[in-house]
């Protein structure tokens, strides 16, 4: 199998269109077909329907998809860590997050390197809870910044950045808008919305077993793939949303409040994660110039 096989798929899956994937890649639109067709014919599976416009994936291509990208990664990585074995180059970290939020409270540590002239070469990669961890255990990222609940695996370091508690978000015309604190009772007494177990992963299940642990169980009307899209169904079909103490509500001041819950035991932890054994030495220079910080 052609590597350039695994990029063609990868590019007509997210864009659903034959003619725009040969477009994105320089080529004709028969030979993009030509290289779908032996792939499917290699995997001896069909990896789209073509019946429908726009084309759909398949349950085999959606599969496909997930792992294909990991691939591509992969070997983009591998190509950068030849060239760097054989370059004296300054030293060079991925780092995969999954919150542009979360990747904000590294901004003062990166100050601090360049002021103690502390040279390291980060590459930012944005993935999904869900994959963050595959991401460090497959070695496509040397650091993952997210949520302690994504990274269970024993084989994982994990260095506490910063940790507090849930907030719930009400809108303006809800009936707890107006309340200093949420108590329990009146929290799960409406309904909520949660990102989805797709895009949250571990964390998505921690969440409900915590809501347990309050003694109730979640009225989860709505889920949703991505935060910024949740405040839109939290206006409009005034759900009560989650997030941390601190989630900036700006430029949603006065329509979107962030309450403090009362008692509850939904509590967060934001941790960077690597490896234990990994040859990249830049990591435990960058770790350790990180615990100095925090210290």
């Amino acid at each position: 199998m052609h590597i350039e096989k695994l990029k063609y798929f990868v590019d007509l899956y997210e864009c659903k269109n034959f003619t725009e994937t040969a477009r994105r890649n320089f080529i004709s639109q028969a030979s993009i077909s030509q290289y779908i067709t032996s792939l499917e014919k290699e995997f001896d599976v069909v990896f789209f329907d073509r019946a429908v416009n726009p084309i759909q994936a398949t349950l085999a291509g959606k599969l496909f998809y997930n792992n294909a990208k990991l691939l591509l990664k992969q070997y983009e990585e591998t190509k950068t860590q030849i060239q760097n074995a054989i370059e004296i180059a300054t030293p060079k970290l991925t780092l995969a997050y999954t919150s542009l939020n979360d990747l904000k409270l590294l901004l003062p540590f990166v100050t601090y390197l360049k002021k103690k002239s502390v040279l390291i070469n980060i590459e930012l990669e944005k993935v999904d809870c869900k994959d963050i961890e595959s991401y460090l255990t497959k070695g496509i990222a040397d650091l993952g910044l997210s949520f302690a609940d994504e990274f269970p695996s024993d084989s994982l370091s994990r260095l506490v950045i910063k940790s507090g508690n849930y907030n719930a978000l009400v809108s303006e015309g809800h009936p707890l808008f107006n309340n200093d604190f949420i108590t329990l009772n009146e929290l799960y007494k409406y309904p909520l919305l949660m990102l989805s177990e797709e895009s949250m992963g571990e964390s998505f299940l921690v969440m409900k077993e915590r809501s347990l642990e309050d003694g109730y169980f979640p009225n989860i009307a709505r889920t949703v793939d991505d935060f910024e899209e949740g405040f839109f169904y939290i206006l409009s079909e005034q759900l009560i949303g989650f997030a941390t103490e601190d989630y900036n509500l700006e430029r949603l001041d006065g329509v979107i409040r962030s309450i403090p819950i009362e008692g509850s035991k939904h509590t967060y932890e934001i941790v960077l994660a690597y490896q234990q054994k990994n040859d990249n030495q830049a990591i435990q220079s960058f770790v350790q110039q990180l615990k100095t910080y925090l210290s």
